[in-house]
C-alpha cells in the first residue's frame, strides 16, 4: 500500500506513550500502567473520590457543612452509600425537592451539592450560586484539569456508542508481563452536557485513557462538550440526517459535528472517516495531526473487506494499516459494525496497540443494549432489538442487516419501524424513502409501522390497505397486534426513535408462548 500524504499520515508511535513500556513514558499525556486488570464497567473499579474542599473549589462554592469524601451522583434512585448528590434543577423539576433525611438514612448519602440549602438536611452540604448545570460543568472542567491521560472524544450522526465501546475494548490490553491499561468510558449513551460532565467527574483512580461519546441536537453543543472534555484524540464518524429539524442542510449538520475540531491544540489528533465527503470537508486546525479510516486506498487504517457471516448473525472484517493486515469476526449482526471497528482500530493503533491485538479484542465485542442487539424469545423467534433510536441512515442500515440474516424453514423476515423524530422539513420524504426500501425488498415479508409519521407516509404511498403492512399509532397497541402475525423461525427487526418506546414491541414478542 502506498504511503499516505503527510497531512494524513499516522503519527509515529513515539508521539504517544506506548501502552506497555518498562516505565511510564514522559509526554504531554502520560498513561498509567498497573498490575491489576480493571474492566471499565466493573462495579469494583475504585472511583476517584472528592473531598468537600475539592467540591467547593470545583463549583466555586462554599462548605455549609463538612462531609466525608465520596463520589458524585445526580440520581437519587441509583444513589450509592458515601456518594454526594448533585442537585440539578431543570425546567420541569428541581432535584432539591428530593433532598430529605431519608436520603442519608436509607441511601447513605454523604452530602449534597446544590444552590439552595434544604430544610432538615444535616449531612454534608456544599452550596454554590447560579445555574446547577453550569456548576456541574465547572466541576467536570476541574476534573479534566487534574486528569493527565488521553481523552478520546467520539461524535457522528450514527455509530457513536458502538464505536466508543469498541475503542475502550481495543485499548483494554494486557501484556505478557501482566500490565494493564485502565480505560474509562462514558456509560451507555451519556453524550449530553450532563452525561459528559458526569463521565469526567467519575473517572476512576488510575485511569490512563477516557473515551467519551459526544452528541448534539443543535449548533454549538459539540463545541461546549469539546471545551469541557478537551479531547486529545477527536473522532468524527459520519454526517447524516439526524436532528434535522434544527438545521437547514446536511452541510450545517457537518459543521456542527466539526465543532469538535474547532479548538484542538497542536499535537492533538483528529480521526476522520475518509469515505464521508462532508467529514473530509471540515477544516482541521494547523498543527493537529490527521488520521484517516475507511475503505479508501491510502487510509491509515483501511477497511479492506467486510461481509456477513454465520447466516447474517456475524460480520467478517479485514483491516489493514502500514504494518499489517488482520481478519476477525464480530459475533453480532450488522455490516455497519465493520466501519465502526475500523474507526476504533485507528484510535487504538495511535496509542500503540497492534492491529492483530485489536482484532483479537474486537472479536469479543457484543452490542450495547437495544442497538442491533440479537435476542431470542422463548418461542425461538429471533429479534434484532435496535429500539434505542432511529434516523434515516441508521434505519436503512438496520433494514440491510435484516435482509442479510438467513431464515430457517418457514420463517419470515419482519421489519417493525417506529417514527423517526426530529427530522423537520425532511420528515415525510424520509419516512417515505424508508417505506419504499421495505416494500421494494423481496426479502421482507411483513412490515409493521408505529406512529403518525410512518402512517402518514404509508397513506401518501397508498400502502395502508396492503395486507403485508400492520400499523398503529403507538407501540403498546401495535404490540397487541404484531404478536398475532409472528411465529416460530421468524426474524423480527424492531427499530424506532427513543420516544416511540419500541421496547414494548420487543417485550411482547419475547413473552409469546411457543
Amino acid at each position: 500500500m502506498s504511503a499516505t500524504a503527510a497531512a494524513g499520515a499516522t503519527p509515529h508511535p513515539s508521539s504517544f506513550p506506548h501502552l506497555f513500556s518498562n516505565s511510564i513514558i514522559k509526554s504531554r499525556h502520560s498513561i498509567s500502567v498497573t498490575r491489576n486488570s480493571i474492566n471499565p464497567s466493573s462495579p469494583n473499579t475504585p472511583n476517584l473520590t472528592w473531598t468537600a474542599s475539592e467540591i467547593a473549589d470545583a463549583v466555586n462554592g462554599r462548605i455549609v457543612k463538612w462531609g466525608p469524601p465520596g463520589t458524585v451522583s445526580t440520581d437519587t434512585r441509583t444513589l450509592q452509600p458515601n456518594q454526594w448528590f448533585f442537585a440539578i434543577a431543570g425546567l420541569n423539576f428541581d432535584a432539591h425537592d428530593f433532598i430529605t433525611p431519608e436520603l442519608s438514612r436509607n441511601k447513605g448519602c454523604a452530602g449534597v451539592i446544590g444552590n439552595r440549602v434544604c430544610e432538615n438536611w444535616d449531612k454534608g452540604f456544599v452550596q454554590f450560586d447560579g445555574n446547577t448545570v453550569s456548576s456541574l460543568t465547572k466541576m467536570a472542567s476541574y476534573a479534566r484539569n487534574r486528569f493527565h491521560g488521553e481523552v478520546v472524544g467520539v461524535t457522528g450522526s450514527v455509530g457513536k456508542t458502538s464505536t466508543k465501546c469498541m475503542i475502550a475494548l481495543a485499548l483494554q490490553i494486557q501484556s505478557s508481563r501482566g500490565l494493564v491499561l485502565h480505560v474509562h468510558q462514558s456509560r451507555g449513551n451519556w453524550n449530553s452536557e450532563i452525561g459528559v460532565a458526569l463521565s469526567l467527574i467519575g473517572v476512576p483512580a488510575g485511569t490512563g485513557i477516557v473515551v467519551l461519546e459526544m452528541g448534539m441536537s443543535g449548533k454549538g453543543e459539540i463545541l461546549e462538550l469539546a471545551r469541557m472534555a478537551r479531547p486529545t484524540i477527536r473522532v468524527i464518524l459520519n454526517v447524516g440526517a439526524s436532528h434535522f429539524q434544527n438545521f437547514s442542510s446536511l452541510e450545517e449538520i457537518g459543521m456542527a459535528k466539526g465543532e469538535i475540531l474547532a479548538e484542538a491544540k497542536p499535537g492533538d489528533v483528529c480521526v476522520l472517516n475518509a469515505d464521508d465527503p462532508l467529514v473530509m470537508s471540515l477544516p482541521v486546525p494547523i498543527g493537529v495531526k490527521k488520521v484517516l479510516f475507511g475503505q479508501r486506498v491510502g487510509c491509515d487504517v483501511r477497511l479492506v473487506a467486510s461481509e456477513s457471516t454465520d447466516g447474517g448473525l456475524g460480520v467478517r472484517v479485514v483491516l489493514q494499516n502500514h504494518q499489517e493486515m488482520v481478519e476477525f469476526v464480530i459475533a453480532s449482526p450488522g455490516l455497519h459494525l465493520a466501519l465502526n471497528a475500523c474507526a476504533a482500530a485507528a484510535v487504538a493503533t495511535l496509542l500503540g496497540v497492534s492491529l492483530s491485538e485489536i482484532g483479537n479484542r474486537l472479536s469479543a465485542f457484543s452490542p450495547v443494549h437495544m442497538r442491533s442487539e440479537l435476542e431470542v424469545g422463548r418461542n425461538g423467534i429471533k429479534i434484532v432489538n435496535d429500539a434505542y433510536n432511529a434516523n434515516p441512515v441508521s434505519t436503512k442500515a438496520a433494514i440491510d442487516l435484516l435482509e442479510s440474516i438467513d431464515i430457517d424453514c418457514g420463517g419470515k423476515r419482519i421489519v417493525v419501524l417506529g417514527d423517526m423524530l426530529e427530522l423537520g422539513a425532511i420528515e415525510l420524504e424520509s419516512h417515505k424513502m424508508i417505506l419504499k426500501c421495505c416494500c421494494c425488498s423481496a426479502h421482507i415479508d411483513l412490515v409493521g409501522l408505529v406512529g403518525r409519521r410512518f402512517c402518514a407516509a404509508a397513506k401518501n404511498l397508498n400502502l395502508l390497505e396492503d395486507r403485508n403492512i400492520v400499523y398503529a399509532l403507538d407501540s403498546e397497541i401495535f404490540a397487541q397486534e404484531i404478536v398475532k402475525r409472528v411465529s416460530y423461525n421468524d426474524v423480527v427487526l424492531v427499530k424506532g426513535s427513543r420516544a416511540m418506546q419500541m421496547e414494548k414491541v420487543v417485550n411482547a414478542i419475547k413473552a409469546m408462548e411457543c
